[in-house]
Parts: structure tokens; C-alpha cells; sequence
């Protein structure tokens, strides 16, 4: 069923059929001659700057730990030093990582590669566009769904939805996402991850995955902006992935249960809002808030001004179970607002032996040979399609896009940490 993209999420969650109108395979002529017209931007863009490298300049990574004093964490005597250097530190759990804590409890074997190797041969330091681009395309099953995203988060302007793209392209490699991915939630703040702050709970109507943010957690004096600027991150990248096998869509429930004083956090929802905007524009079916709190009518006012018309028309609040059954059945709402699932987060720390094929060098060469191929054999047929007069989805760019696909599933296991969704 197509739903014109001005419809409001409401609308479209009560007539009960997914928004397949604007999606890979389902285009109008407008829709699709604006796809070519950026596809045409980029490729160019691919051209005239694969001699003018990003670098790396706001990284995530090197914010906190070892990280930010270049430690190697296959280094067994330079990590026991820094460990030994910042003892008082690392022993305060504000400050604590989940690489802290498995340090401290006698885990001492690195538990991804301690040299990270980006995609496609760029160096640590700097990543070229079209390398970080097509990185970011194996998120969906088809490279086009990047770039529709952006396509719909500017209603269908080529130049803007060409400028979208570059500057999420860009704010990806400034603050290393790829890296950021590398290191999984090693990186992140021990508290906020057992606390469970980003949790995926059940299923939407759609069967999307709902992941649920229980904002009662957030508490500023328990952790540093550091930490929270990469939990966000990576988060939300964490749910575009997982989301990978679901038509790239999710849910995002913010629960506001027990939301007091010391919950507000304006810097938090600013940096939740403007990332979803600039880099996951299509990830997000839907944005719930689910308040019972006289606080929020406030704190909704200054968000709803960060918020895009896109975005806003995703976004709505909901006060009670009845309400959230709109978008989500309710053996699929957790009981703690209403539903019948009966959910108990527990977080899981790595182990040594889940990211396996990221110690494979030969493994990941042969991986990345192949998504280099097939990321050469998509461009190719994307070329032809934007000079020539055949539909975007003909046969053999069709065929191109799932060889991207099953390429970029094959890689994926070489380049990332697995996800505590992915150990239970």
C-alpha cells in the first residue's frame, strides 16, 4: 500500500499495512527520476574525491580509557601499565568501562584485534567518501535504501538528499563509527550497560524490533558526556544493523515511567534527535514517548523544535497501553508499561570466543575482496541505469544489489564486535 510520506505515523500504524510507498521496489516515476538524480551526484562526488581523504578528527573511540592514550590493546605489558597509572580512576564506576571491568576481574585476553583495520584499505587516521559510503550501505539489503532515506528526509530533493548524504558520510568517518563498531560496547559505560539504557524488547505491528529507552536511567552524575555521546552512537548504530533483517526499520519506545528532575538531560535528547536525523533518516518506523510525567509537557516543547518534519511526523506521544496498542500488540508490550511480555534485561559480557573471525586475517581478506567486487559490479550498473533509460530496479542491477547483500553479510563479522542482543 503506498502512504504519501506527509501521512503522520498514526495514520499510518491504525490503517494496519506497512509504508511500502517510496521503498526499494516501490517508486513512482518522481520518485524514482529523484533517485537516479542523486545516485548521478554521487557518483561523481565518488570521482572528485578519491584523492581528498576525511580524516578522523571528533572520534568517539578516543574519548575515554585506552584508547585515548593510544594504547594497544594487544599490548599485555603497556595495558597492565596503564591499568596499574590509572587505578583510582578505572576503580570509581562512573568512569568504569565494560573493557575496565573485565580487566579488573581477570580478563586479561583482548577480545577483538587490538589493530583495527578499516574497509577497503584507507588508513586509520582518514577514510575516503565512497570507502565510508558503501560501508554505511551494508546496513540494507540494497545500497539505494541509503540513499532513499535521505530522499525522504528531504522530501524528495535531489540536491538536498545528495548534501544529506554527504554530510552523514562525513560526520561518520569525523567521529569513527566504523572503529566505534570495531570495539563494541568494550567501549561503553559499565553502568549504562547494565542498567540496559537501549534495550530490544518485542516486535511492532509491522514485526519491526522495538527497542525501548527507559529514560528513568539516564542519570547525568552517574556518567560523563563522554560516555553518553558514544552510548548514543553506538546504539543507534547497534539498532540500524540489527534492524538490517527486518526491511531496515525499528521502533524506538522512549519510556517515561518514574522520568523525575534528575532525569533531564537536554544535551542527551539533542545529540539522540540530531543523529537519527542525520544519519538513520529511514531506520526509525516510528518514535513512541511514553509519558505519564507532568515534567515532560516542558521538556517536549524544546525537543519538538530540534526535530525535522520528517522526524516529527514519526514522532508521538502515548500515555498508556491502550494507546502504544496502536503500534504495538499487546503480548508484545512489556509489562512494566501495561502490556503482557514479561521482560527482564541482563546484560551479558563478552567473551573471548564471539568475535572469532575478527582475529581471521585471511578470512576477512577474502570477505573484503568480495565486497569490493561487488561494490565495483553494483556501481557499474548503476552508471549504465543513470545514463541509459532502463528502470532502476531492472534485472541486472537488481541482480548487483543482492550480490551486495550477501557480500556485506559475509563481511559483516569480520569488521564489528558482536552486540549483547547477539550473545542472548
Amino acid at each position: 500500500m503506498t502512504v504519501p510520506d506527509t501521512a503522520d505515523i498514526g495514520q499510518i500504524y491504525s490503517q494496519g499495512e506497512r509504508q511500502l510507498g517510496g521503498t526499494v521496489g516501490h517508486l513512482d516515476a518522481r520518485q524514482e527520476a529523484a533517485l537516479k538524480a542523486a545516485w548521478a551526484k554521487l557518483l561523481a562526488h565518488f570521482d572528485s574525491t578519491a584523492d581528498t581523504p576525511i580524516p578522523v578528527d571528533k572520534s568517539l573511540v578516543r574519548l575515554s580509557g585506552l584508547a585515548k592514550d593510544a594504547v594497544a590493546t594487544d599490548d599485555a605489558a603497556a595495558v597492565a601499565q596503564w591499568y596499574a597509572d590509572h587505578a583510582v580512576q578505572v576503580a570509581e564506576v562512573k568512569h568504569q568501562l565494560v573493557r575496565d571491568k573485565l580487566y579488573l576481574d581477570g580478563h586479561h585476553a583482548p577480545l577483538v584485534p587490538g589493530a583495527f583495520s578499516p574497509l577497503l584499505g584507507d588508513p586509520q587516521d582518514s577514510r575516503r567518501f565512497s570507502s565510508a559510503f558503501w560501508q554505511a550501505c551494508m546496513r540494507y539489503a540494497s545500497p539505494d535504501t541509503y540513499v532513499i532515506g535521505s530522499l525522504r528526509a528531504t522530501e524528495w530533493d535531489a540536491d538536498k538528499a545528495f548534501a544529506h548524504v554527504v554530510h552523514s558520510v562525513q560526520r561518520r568517518i569525523s567521529q569513527e563509527i566504523d572503529r566505534l563498531m570495531w570495539e563494541g560496547d568494550l567501549l561503553m559505560n559499565r553502568r549504562i550497560s547494565e542498567n540496559g539504557l537501549c534495550i530490544r524488547t518485542g516486535c511492532d505491528k509491522f514485526g519491526y524490533p522495538v527497542f525501548v529507552v527507559p529514560v528513568r536511567l539516564n542519570i547525568a552524575r552517574e556518567r560523563t558526556d563522554a560516555d553518553v555521546e558514544k552510548f548514543a552512537a553506538y546504539s543507534l548504530e547497534k539498532v540500524a544493523q540489527l534492524a538490517r533483517k527486518h526491511e531496515g526499520r525499528a521502533v524506538l519506545l522512549y519510556d517515561f515511567s518514574g522520568f523525575k528532575l534528575e532525569n533531564v538531560d537536554l544535551s542527551f535528547s539533542k545529540i539522540l534527535i540530531t543523529t537519527v536525523q542525520e544519519l538513520y533518516p529511514y531506520t526509525f518506523s516510528a518514535t513512541l514517548l511514553f509519558v505519564n510525567s507532568w515534567l515532560f509537557s516542558g521538556i517536549w516543547k524544546v525537543m519538538r523544535g530540534w526535530m525535522d518534519p520528517v522526524v516529527a511526523r514519526r514522532t508521538m506521544i502515548v500515555k498508556d497501553a491502550k494507546a502504544l496498542e496502536t503500534f504495538i500488540p499487546r503480548d508484545q508490550i512489556p509489562t512494566s508499561m501495561g502490556g503482557q511480555l514479561k521482560f527482564q534485561y541482563q546484560y551479558v559480557y563478552p567473551t573471548t570466543d564471539e568475535n572469532a573471525k575478527m582475529f581471521d586475517a585471511e578470512g576477512r581478506q577474502r570477505a573484503e575482496h568480495e565486497f569490493a567486487a561487488s561494490v565495483e559490479a553494483f556501481s557499474k550498473q548503476t552508471k549504465g541505469w543513470v545514463g541509459g533509460s532502463q528502470s532502476y530496479n531492472n534485472e541486472s542491477r537488481t541482480q548487483a544489489a543482492a550480490a551486495f547483500d550477501s557480500a556485506a553479510v559475509e563481511l559483516d563479522p569480520y569488521t564489528r564486535a558482536r552486540f549483547v542482543e547477539e550473545r542472548t
